[in-house]
């Protein structure tokens, strides 16, 4: 019985950590400070800061050190973020995608190699891509989703 108490108190913070698509698009259109704070109450930890080449920063943030699942924020300006999220599991990228094709998004194409298989989608306000990785020798796939408002250049 006790431990079937603590699986009902605790399957709220398993489920916490995975995004959705009201996830995403709330995170596409806020700025960086608002987005660190609805991250850390979704559960996820900061992991590092980067510099890129362009002038940028990425912002990491996993659920945990032995987690799949991870965000990174893309920091263009104040106001402009791109958002890359690696849901924990198919289940969780099949769901967003289906929502993706129930809010008005179109299709704009899709690519594939020998290590990925991706679709990239425009709405009035966003454009996602969705992308099934498969490393060469790899027995897992992995999932990547890239989300940003459509006025980021």
């Amino acid at each position: 019985m006790k431990n079937l108490i603590l699986l009902l108190l605790l399957s709220p913070l398993l489920c916490m950590a995975q995004l959705n698509y009201k996830d995403l698009s709330f995170l596409a259109s806020n700025k960086i400070d608002k987005n660190i704070e609805y991250i850390k109450n979704k559960g996820y930890t900061f992991r590092q800061e980067r510099a890129t080449g362009d002038g940028t920063k990425q912002v990491y943030y996993e659920k945990g050190k032995l987690s799949r699942t991870m965000v990174v924020m893309r920091i263009l300006d104040s106001q402009s973020v791109v958002i890359s999220y690696v849901p924990e599991d198919k289940n969780n990228f099949e769901n967003i995608q289906n929502e993706i094709h129930t809010t008005g998004f179109n299709l704009k194409g899709s690519t594939s190699s020998d290590k990925d298989v991706c679709s990239s989608y425009q709405s009035k306000e966003y454009f996602a891509k969705l992308c099934e990785v498969k490393f060469p020798g790899a027995s897992e796939t992995s999932y990547n989703i890239t989300f940003y408002r459509k006025d980021i250049h």
